[in-house]
Formats: structure tokens, sequence, C-alpha cells
């Protein structure tokens, strides 16, 4: 099941503000790269290949988080899963090549306003390098992460979990929730935006996210398992639904 698809609204309420620097995702409609992922991987694969750098393990894989600015200058975001990143040394150093030296970045619009947005893609050298072919695309690989039953399932075990919070605290409108679903299938690096400024609530969010205790089946691409985001947006109301 592809969970992408089904929760690209995520930028209803993002876009229309002004006031955000940078954006979370992309408009659903707008590519990071001039061309689009095919071209991204095509210009990463003539890099590689005429700068002859060395392939790395075909275990190796790598997920650079980024900002393309409102320039089209590329931030990469810290990345503190130091075990990952030793663990795919080869391939993120390759990714961080690939970073610094490609200039075709594009930055989100919105409006007719250029605007830093934060995207990230898949670097997997072996199928960069050695087992390149036209028209290359890894999101087209990859097997995307699901909860246990599917995500109606997780729509109504969400909803369980969460009602009662959300009528706690009375709080009312539209915000959207992030997580990634790790190598492991655990939920990490969960967030609400835009910021809700109680701490109580987002502790008690947090906590009501960890009763989500099942175990997702993990992303894989080329059979191995890789992080994935999951973002989508809530409506807060005593009636909870989701947008």
């Amino acid at each position: 099941m592809n969970y992408k698809k089904i929760l690209l609204l995520i930028l209803v309420c993002t876009i229309t503000s002004f006031k955000a620097q940078v954006l979370d995702e992309y408009p659903h409609d707008q590519d990071f790269y001039k061309g689009g992922m095919v071209n991204l991987y095509k210009d990463a694969h003539e890099f590689l290949s005429i700068n002859t750098f060395n392939e790395c393990d075909k275990k190796e894989i790598y997920q650079p988080r980024i900002i393309v600015t409102k320039d089209a200058a590329v931030k990469i975001i810290k990345d503190n899963d130091t075990a990952n990143i030793a663990k795919n040394k080869c391939a993120y150093d390759l990714s961080m090549e690939i970073l610094k030296n490609l200039k075709n970045w594009t930055p989100a619009e919105v409006k007719g306003k250029k605007i830093g947005a934060i995207t990230e893609f898949i670097v997997y050298p072996y199928d960069l390098m050695s087992n390149y072919s036209p028209n290359y695309n890894a999101d087209n690989f990859i097997i995307h992460a699901e909860y246990p039953g599917g995500p109606k399932v997780f729509e109504e075990e969400f909803h369980d979990n969460f009602m009662a919070l959300f009528s706690d605290y009375h709080i009312n409108g539209d915000v959207n929730l992030e997580f990634y679903i790790n190598e492991s299938g655990r939920i990490v690096n969960a967030r609400i935006y835009p910021t809700i400024y109680d701490r109580d609530f987002n502790k008690d969010f947090m906590r009501a996210l960890v009763r989500l205790k099942k175990v997702w089946k993990p992303a894989l691409y080329s059979n191995i398992p890789i992080k994935e985001r999951i973002a989508f947006p809530i409506s807060f109301s005593i009636k909870f639904y989701q947008r």
C-alpha cells in the first residue's frame, strides 16, 4: 500500500501561509530537481561515472534529507543516526558528493513566489552505477511501509487512541502529523506542525502515539529495509476526522 499517495494532502495548511520560510514538503505537483527524479538520477549517474568513484557494497543505501532554498542552493539536514551512517558510510559519502556537485535543484513555488522546501531521496549506489538503466527512478522500486492490517486499521486505531486526548485539550483546527517508520518497523521522530504551544498536550500526544505498539512492516528497497516518512493532515475537533 502506497501511503504517500493517500497522504499527499499534507500541504493544505502549510502552503497557504507565507509566514513559513521553509515548507515541510514540496507541493505534490512540483519537482525539487529540474526534469524530475529521472533526471536527478541520470545526472547523478553521469557525475559518478565521469569522476570514477568506487562502487559501494550492494547492501549500502542512504537517504539524504535536504532543504532546497529559495535560491536553489542545497542545505543538508543533519542526520543524527550515526549508527546508520557508519553502516552505510560509502553510500553516505557518495550522497554528499552528489549534493555538492549537481546543479539543477529547483525551489518550491507558492503563488508565484519561490520558497525553500524540505525533501529527501534514495541513493543506492549499485543502481546508480554498474546497474544503472535509462529512466531509472528509485521511487519506482520502493515497497512502502505498512501498518498491520493496512491503512484503514491504522486510522481506526489512531482514532481510538487520540479521540479523548483531542477532547480533553479542546483543540480545534488543522495540523499535520509526521513520523518515520525506521528499518525495524518502529515509529520514530514524531512531530506535529504547525507547532502547538502547549507542553502538556505535546507530551500526552507523544505518549498516545507510543501506545500504538504494533510494529509496521518497514519499507524496502531492493530487499533492504529503509526508513520512510509518513505524514498526514488531521482536523482536531470533538468529532475527530482525518482530512
